[in-house]
């Protein structure tokens, strides 16, 4: 017997599936130090670098890309940093936050900030579904960490959730400790 109500339930519940985002998984390499984000950014600009445009022809490239160092302010520990696609003076060179909208093919943090460093332009393409945003923090061609997401697809994706998956994102990629870093300077390091 045809029941259009749980048709219309069932339906619904796929609708909400279509535009479901979440952060998938977190890499820190035991380089990391909470003291490399002071280094790097206490009081200064750090360069954001954004690749690929969800938004696109709508939005243009580099007001998208502003958008998303704006929604990283204020959202990591520590002292206050200008996350900026265009950094001053103050900026750090080899320290950056590089963001990936739609890549192409699966990058690894490290694939993406060596290509970064020598200047090489990382590929993405246009998403008919999930887009995947890849973020990483680099200091030159070394990745200290990455987070890698999915931005809900379908017509509901919009810039105001993009700029909150990347707020979110962002403590992920700059936490306050490392708890893979084996330093015996740090005080919450045990031997055994």
């Amino acid at each position: 017997m045809f029941k259009p109500a749980l048709l219309s339930a069932a339906l619904l519940i796929l609708a909400a599936c279509t535009n479901h985002t979440q952060i998938g998984s977190a890499s820190l390499q035991p380089a990391y130090s909470p003291r490399d984000l002071a280094y790097a950014g206490a009081g200064r600009d750090m360069e954001v670098k954004v690749f690929g445009n969800p938004f696109s022809p709508g939005i243009p490239d580099p007001e998208f890309a502003e958008m998303m160092a704006e929604a990283m302010r204020g959202k990591h520990f520590g002292p206050a940093i200008n996350f900026t696609t265009k950094p001053d003076d103050s900026a750090r060179p080899n320290y950056r936050v590089v963001m990936l909208f739609s890549q192409e093919t699966p990058q690894t943090g490290f694939r993406i900030c060596e290509r970064v460093a020598v200047g090489q332009v990382p590929v993405t393409t246009e998403s008919s579904g999930s887009i995947p945003v890849k973020m990483a923090f680099c200091n030159g061609r070394k990745l200290l960490t990455e987070v890698l997401a999915h931005l809900g697809g379908g017509p509901g994706v919009t810039v105001e959730s993009a700029s909150q998956l990347v707020s979110n994102m962002t403590p992920v990629l700059l936490p306050n400790r490392n708890p893979v870093s084996s330093d015996p300077l740090d005080s919450d390091y045990t031997l055994f």
